[in-house]
């Protein structure tokens, strides 16, 4: 297998997403509203939920390629060395993010949301109740997603005798949270004598199943391109065939029939997985030159502080009576807020955080 130490064009992936995710937050939605077909379809190819969809399989992808990677290569898994570079990666724009938060509510701009503070520090805030949400913490849910499948995933690797074992469980998992989908809504429970449904009470698509789908789907692409490097590129050699495929996945929302859209975003994350894999094997191709090209590469650098800042700054859309918080101020400040703490901050650390790499070729 190939060593790629940069993946050219994952970066302008990373800085698409973060687009769609920037537009669903400013409310660009609204133009979809009163139109089923837009509504319902048209709108999921540009949703901020198919951003994190892309960063979700970006992520299972990487992250498993380097464990596995680092599991052939000296036969275990380093779970200090991950975690310690997850710690290194996630910390700092958060401790800069929830300073910005404690001052705001210091200084009475926003109210103390103690509740979704906690779910937030705890990375459980997918989970959060309806009633204890709030736009500044909203976006938190996905880095929760993110950390609750790398607390189990990383010792899942760590133990399999076979790899392939890992795409069982990856399918298993994926069977159940298709099953999730469709049955989790219809559950009641009772609080203080009274029902409710889980799906009038919960974000429900946000819960570790099923959301972890993308992930997952990531993560069994990482495993191949380890495990079955050159079957792989070959089966993948006929670029424009699977080009159109994942075309097509991705669109699925345009065409799949009713009862099928609520797994809309599975087939979505197959179509992108094979984007990523064909990125992957055509490095030097004139395609993945094009798209690697600056600001794209800067902008995805800084993706995750982007994601981290808008929260605040663009909540989970616009209505506040606070300066800061109001189009246009609101995206000069988050990307102001990104840049230095990417320049400042993000940027030493990550070089710091080279000193816990895997010990492998």
């Amino acid at each position: 297998m190939k060593n790629k130490s940069v993946i050219k064009g994952f970066d302008t992936l990373r800085a698409f997403s973060i687009l769609l995710v920037i537009i669903t937050h400013l409310r660009f939605h609204d133009y979809f509203i009163g139109n089923t077909f837009k509504k319902d379809r048209l709108w999921s190819l540009i949703s901020g939920l198919t951003g994190v969809q892309i960063l979700f399989s970006l992520s299972g992808f990487l992250i498993t390629h380097l464990l596995v990677k680092e599991k052939l290569g000296i036969g275990r898994i380093d779970f200090k060395k991950f975690y310690v570079r997850r710690f290194l990666r996630l910390l700092p724009p958060l401790l800069v993010f929830y300073f910005i938060y404690l001052v705001s509510v210091y200084w009475n701009y926003i109210p103390l949301n103690m509740h979704g503070l906690i779910f937030s520090f705890f990375y459980v805030y997918n989970f959060i109740p309806n009633s204890f949400y709030s736009g500044e913490l909203g976006h938190m849910w996905s880095l929760a997603v993110e950390e609750q499948y790398y607390i189990i995933w990383p010792f899942i690797i760590g133990l399999i005798t076979c790899f392939k074992k890992g795409l069982y469980i990856i399918g298993l998992l994926l069977l159940v949270s298709i099953a999730a989908v469709y049955f989790l809504p219809q559950i009641s429970f009772n609080w203080h004598n009274k029902s409710y449904l889980l799906d009038d009470t919960f974000q429900l698509e946000r819960w570790f199943i099923p959301a972890i789908v993308p992930v997952m789907i990531g993560s069994a692409a990482g495993i191949l391109v380890n495990y079955r490097y050159n079957q792989l590129e070959l089966i993948l050699r006929n670029k424009f065939i699977w080009l159109s495929i994942a075309v097509l996945f991705y669109l699925c929302p345009l065409y799949l029939p009713i009862i099928m859209l609520p797994i809309k975003f599975v087939f979505q994350s197959l179509g992108i997985v094979i984007l990523l894999l064909l990125i992957f094997y055509n490095q030097e191709s004139n395609a993945v030159r094009i798209i690697h090209k600056q600001p794209f590469i800067y902008i995805g650098k800084i993706s995750y502080g982007i994601y981290i800042y808008q929260g605040f700054f663009l909540m989970t859309g616009p209505g506040s009576q606070l300066k800061f918080q109001q189009f246009p101020l609101n995206i000069i400040l988050t990307i102001v807020i990104a840049v230095i703490s990417y320049e400042l901050i993000e940027r030493r650390i990550l070089k710091f955080k080279k000193k816990y790499q895997p010990s492998i070729q």
